[in-house]
């Protein structure tokens, strides 16, 4: 019999033991199966993390290891040695990507006797040939004939391998041996180039190191020499020279000296290597080009000189103005004074002070205002054929006076006719209004297309629709209860990362940045116009603006060109604003970073003729700019690239009939030609035989701007028509738009 307290202990040590049984028989350490989701597409030599994976299905602690990489439990750090995990603790994989493209990495984790592999992919190479930018440091003050050795570069950014070669000098990869051959190079090699420095004293040697799409130059120059004396130099006199014009020299190169040269100017300016013209002292080395350039006198057979010193080496450009003729017949007229202030607006000259004399990376001058000054734009209200046309409409119809005067200043005249508007004043252009010099606005008027117009316009919600075209831009008026506003006022342009403080504190202007001033929809504002028109009584017919007549619809053309599509975007800007890189966009503060992609402000288009009669009439219209000749040039040239023409399948036939096709590509990005309906493309087409004779013409024009068969020019109610074929003389093909009034007849109002 067994005693209570026996049977207690004794069933005590039963359930212990069968519960230890237990307890001894349900150990698991194998983890339910799990799952790493594989990476594609990553980069070279990049540390990856898996997806993080709860442990389940063991009930004590369970061995965990890797191979090819590390882990980390419940976000410890990463780790490769082994260890034990926990029911419900977070695994997470890391491994290194290849260093190589398209290659595949795997990491094996184990946990107790279930394991899974981790695989990351790296991505494909996609073929990008331009490594990460490096930069040579350039030597000077070495000796004659030295072999010099470059500071070593590291090539990174490159996706493969690209090209490296190289142009005055020699290579060496990884320490290696120096060579000129090109040859394939991948990242992580480290490069240095060698050359051999010049002969001569003050000279500067370049080797060009080019890998993939980018170069850079390493530059050598020698010990200065002691000769500052240069060869004699010459620059060739001018005669019969435009009154208050600016003329610039030949060009001359210095020669005969080692080392720095003073070079000073007295009566202009001069400019080294094409450079911004400077009347600062300065120096030249051997191989520099100068030129000078003076303002001429603004009297008749006046001679105007301007003396440049080269290390006491002297010449004098002299320019001689044109001898008095009977051919004058205009009296001079204002030019208004482009320093004027008003409510809205600056002139010219005020933005001048720090937006010319700028420069670009190859030192070419790129000044705003300069360029500006001679254009369509800045001279729109000196225009004397607008002037004439709008006199013609005035007397045609003087019942539409404030109509006229109004729609005719908006992009002509726009400061003044902005000022005038917004201060309730009496619009007229002729007969003591605008273009009188002591009109109120005068000064406004004859500042053109200026800066602060274009500038300030907003981006305003109906930018680029009907009701902004016509000059229907939007800018923001001052507050008019009072005389000052004390808010800078906005003035928008296409950079950003501004420095404003110094513009507001000179002009009270705040520099903004919006990149609606580089798009066509802000040319638009004066580049699309309608009109209304009327019939022969003068009675207006056009009722809504949909219904008036489109005068010039450049930028509705645009936007119906390849040109305005996504994968082709020219905006007007594109060509009519030639680019230019590492420029400064003012003159100061000195700390102005560079900036690339800087439209210069040449606004070259078509007129050429109207820029010729600039020219060559500035007293006679106010005409103040001195820059003609270049923007001149620039317009001739892109005339010369508006269209082509390619002959196609020329036949001499049996009968000694010569027949050919023309195809005619145009190049500009809206008709051509395009704007005001004064303007033709005439197709003018020459045959000759062999002994250089003509044989036939069609197009041929007259002394006087005519053309030979043209019907127009003989009968002002007719036109040309387009022809499929020619086959006489008196058939030209011209291209332009014709207008006709209510009553079907060519018109010219």
């Amino acid at each position: 019999m067994v005693r209570p307290n026996k049977l207690i202990s004794y069933l005590l040590w039963l359930s212990l033991n069968v519960y230890g049984l237990a307890a001894f028989a349900g150990t698991d350490t194998s983890p339910e199966p799990f799952v790493f989701a594989d990476k594609h597409d990553v980069a070279l030599g990049t540390n990856v993390n898996s997806n993080s994976l709860v442990i389940k299905g063991i009930d004590t602690a369970t061995p965990i290891s890797i191979t090819g990489g590390k882990f980390s439990i419940n976000g410890s750090a990463f780790k490769a040695d082994n260890a034990t995990v926990n029911k419900g603790q977070s695994v997470r994989v890391q491994l290194t990507a290849a260093a190589t493209y398209s290659t595949s990495t795997e990491a094996v984790l184990t946990i107790g006797d279930v394991s899974d592999v981790f695989s990351v992919t790296t991505r494909a190479a996609s073929g990008d040939k331009t490594p990460d930018s490096f930069s040579f440091a350039d030597q000077s003050k070495v000796a004659l004939n030295a072999k010099l050795i470059s500071n070593p570069i590291s090539v990174h950014g490159l996706d493969g391998k690209a090209t490296l070669s190289i142009t005055g000098g020699k290579y060496s990869l990884d320490g290696g041996a120096f060579k000129a051959t090109p040859t394939q190079i991948s990242n992580g090699k480290t490069v240095r180039v060698q050359q051999t420095a010049a002969a001569t004293f003050y000279t500067t040697t370049d080797t060009v190191l080019t890998i993939g799409t980018l170069s850079d130059t390493f530059s050598a120059t020698t010990l200065e020499g002691s000769d500052r004396s240069p060869d004699p130099f010459n620059f060739t006199d001018q005669r019969n020279a435009e009154l208050a014009s600016v003329v610039t020299s030949n060009t001359i190169t210095i020669a005969g000296i080692d080392a720095p040269t003073a070079i000073t100017v007295t009566g202009g300016k001069y400019a080294i290597n094409g450079g911004a013209f400077t009347q600062e002292s300065g120096m030249v080395t051997k191989g520099n080009t100068v030129a000078v350039r003076l303002s001429t006198a603004s009297t008749y057979a006046s001679i105007s000189n301007v003396v440049l010193n080269v290390g006491g080496i002297l010449d004098v450009f002299s320019v001689q103005t044109k001898p008095i003729t009977e051919n004058f017949f205009a009296r001079a007229a204002a030019g208004g004074d482009p320093l004027f202030r008003s409510e809205h607006f600056l002139g010219p000259s005020n933005c001048a002070v720090c937006h010319n004399g700028l420069s670009d990376s190859s030192n070419k001058d790129v000044s705003i205002e300069t360029d500006w000054s001679s254009t369509m734009m800045a001279n729109a209200s000196r225009d004397p054929f607008w002037r004439a046309k709008v006199r013609s409409e005035l007397k045609r119809n003087p019942q539409l006076a404030a109509v006229i005067n109004d729609k005719c200043t908006r992009c002509h005249a726009p400061m003044a006719n902005f000022e005038s508007k917004t201060y309730n004043e009496t619009q007229a252009i002729f007969d003591g209004g605008f273009l009188n010099q002591d009109h109120l606005r005068h000064n406004e008027a004859l500042g053109g297309v200026s800066c602060t117009v274009c500038h300030q316009i907003q981006n305003a919600p109906n930018l680029g629709t009907l009701s902004s075209f016509g000059g229907g831009y939007e800018i923001e008026k001052s507050n008019t209860n009072t005389d000052l506003d004390p808010r800078p006022r906005l003035i928008y342009g296409p950079f950003d990362n501004l420095t404003p403080d110094p513009m507001v504190v000179a002009v009270g202007y705040e520099p903004t940045f919006s990149p609606h001033i580089k798009t066509s929809k802000h040319c638009a504002t004066c580049h699309n116009l309608k009109t209304p028109f009327v019939d022969q009584f003068g009675k207006v017919l056009s009722t809504t603006p949909e219904s008036e007549f489109p005068e010039q619809m450049v930028y509705t053309e645009w936007e119906r060109s390849t040109y305005a599509t996504p994968g082709n975007l020219k905006n007007c800007q594109t060509c009519h604003m030639s680019r230019a890189n590492g420029v400064a966009i003012s003159n100061r503060p000195s700390a102005i970073p560079l900036r690339d992609g800087f439209a210069m402000h040449e606004f070259v288009g078509a007129n050429k003729l109207l820029l010729d009669i600039f020219n060559n009439n500035k007293p006679q219209l106010g005409v103040l700019a001195n820059n003609f000749a270049e923007t001149i040039e620039k317009t001739q040239a892109m005339l010369n690239r508006a269209a082509s023409i390619t002959p196609l399948n020329p036949s001499l036939g049996a009968d000694n009939v010569l027949t050919f096709s023309l195809k005619i590509d145009s190049k500009t990005g809206h008709k051509l030609p395009t704007s005001y309906p004064s303007r033709r493309v005439i197709l003018h087409v020459t045959v000759k035989d062999a002994q250089n004779n003509v044989v036939f013409e069609s197009g041929k024009a007259n002394a006087n701007g005519s053309v030979v068969g043209v019907d127009a020019d003989t009968d002002g109610t007719r036109f040309e028509p387009h022809y499929e074929l020619i086959t006489s003389p008196e058939q030209v093909q011209v291209y332009e738009a014709v207008m006709q009034n209510n009553e079907n007849q060519v018109t010219y109002t």
